[in-house]
């Protein structure tokens, strides 16, 4: 039964290792969204560009400065002073006001206030793209973290196969080749460990980065991952995404306002009105005060003719892209969803049929190579496909996982 003394010592193995880890501190996906939703730069600028498109609403819809100036009108040479000696010299206050023709400052309101939401929107694509960014580096380093877990865990099973290699060439009864090529295997797993440990490097500082944290500093240890499951059709999640989508509201908001805009370059052939009074002063003659009233005369209407057909232009632009974003949204719903549905239907069978078939086979390998019945190569197999699959298990979970959050960021919905 040396065997089971084997598989006992992998236990309490793994239970040391996982003892060592317990000391570090427990990072969950949850905290560092809420801390990139804070501290994240880009997130950040694109809220105050909310804030900025928000001011610009109201300046859009006001009317244009008062113009206020002295005026002198005076009788004689320019260099006589005639005021109050001669009927027509006077000196005083002038002030004028354009008041654009009516309804072009509604609607240049109106194309304001689209922008706004359309800012919004973008604001909101950003906080789902950063989110989705710190999620899939997130699952890269629990795939770095699980994977250097099972290599260390399967290195010092390697390690007991070393052992009864050359128990067995010390008593004659195994080859000096088995013995060689269980030290390559330890070998290439202490290698196979350095590439997960440069993985993890790097993910954890993408992760700090997205989350305003000191790239130099720990990150720990991450949570264990829920398996996911599918609960929505392709067909539901394209409504949702065309519904939802920040990306297709950004979109649709700027054709809303292009529409204004048009609006606004049509009126440019109506006239705005200047109104303009003044009060005068004659010094010791009666006061004097007038009024007036003018038009901004559109005689250059061929230019404005050319400023609606690039408005008209720019709004086609607009309602072409919104299209083409449509179409590119569904099809991207539509393989996300396979690809999610491909990752349960792997994990089910990884849970359900590989991994165990796998473990049995290992053990019946272990024991039979004990006692001569097998060699040492069909040992080695047995073991690389144990390992094999329980990495790709793990890198399967992580793909549904990454996938539906990528779903989730076409959808404008958070993923959990």
């Amino acid at each position: 039964m040396r065997h089971s003394v084997v598989l006992i010592s992998i236990v309490l193995l793994a239970g040391l290792a996982g003892a060592a880890r317990a000391d570090e501190a427990l990072i969950t996906l949850p905290d560092l969204e809420r801390e990139a939703l804070s501290n994240n730069p880009e997130i950040r600028m694109a809220e105050r560009r909310v804030e900025s498109a928000d001011g610009r609403r109201s300046l859009a819809s006001a009317l244009p400065d008062p113009m206020i100036g002295y005026m002198t009108q005076n009788v004689g040479s320019p260099f006589t002073w005639s005021v109050g000696k001669e009927d027509m010299s006077m000196q005083g206050v002038v002030v004028s006001q354009e008041i654009p023709f009516p309804g072009k400052l509604t609607t240049m309101g109106k194309a304001a206030g689209k922008m706004a939401e359309r800012e919004q929107q973008n604001a909101r694509e950003t906080r789902y793209r950063v989110l989705s960014n710190l999620r899939n580096s997130y699952y890269e380093y629990y795939l770095a973290f699980r994977s250097s877990q099972i290599l260390t865990e399967t290195k010092e099973l390697m390690k007991n196969f070393q052992r009864i290699a050359e128990t067995r060439y010390a008593t004659g009864q195994g080859s000096q080749q088995d013995v060689l090529r269980a030290q390559l295997e330890v070998s290439m797993l202490l290698d196979r460990l350095a590439e997960e440990d440069r993985k993890k490097d790097s993910q954890a500082a993408m992760i700090s980065s997205l989350t305003g944290r000191n790239p130099l500093a720990p990150l720990g240890r991450p949570a264990e991952l829920p398996r996911p499951a599918v609960t929505k059709s392709a067909d539901e999640l394209a409504s949702m995404a065309l519904a939802h989508s920040p990306a297709l509201l950004g979109r649709q908001r700027m054709i809303e306002q292009s529409e204004f805009e048009v609006s606004t370059k049509k009126r440019e052939f109506f006239p705005d009105m200047v109104v303009s009074g003044g009060w005068f002063f004659r010094n010791g003659l009666s006061d004097v005060w007038q009024a007036s009233v003018m038009f901004k005369v559109p005689l250059w209407f061929w230019n404005k003719s050319t400023d609606v057909a690039a408005a008209k232009a720019d709004l086609s632009a607009a309602q072409y892209d919104l299209e083409a974003a449509k179409l590119m949204v569904l099809s991207r719903i539509k393989d996300l969803h396979a690809a999610a549905t491909t990752s349960e239907h792997h994990l089910h069978l990884y849970e359900t049929g590989i991994i165990p078939q796998a473990r049995l086979s290992l053990e019946s390998a272990t024991a039979n190579y004990q006692v001569g019945k097998v060699d040492f190569m069909t040992l080695l197999d047995s073991y690389s496909l144990l390992l094999k699959y329980q990495l790709m298990q793990e890198e399967e979970l992580v793909n549904l996982h990454k996938t539906l959050s990528g779903i989730g960021e076409m959808t404008g919905e958070e993923t959990k």
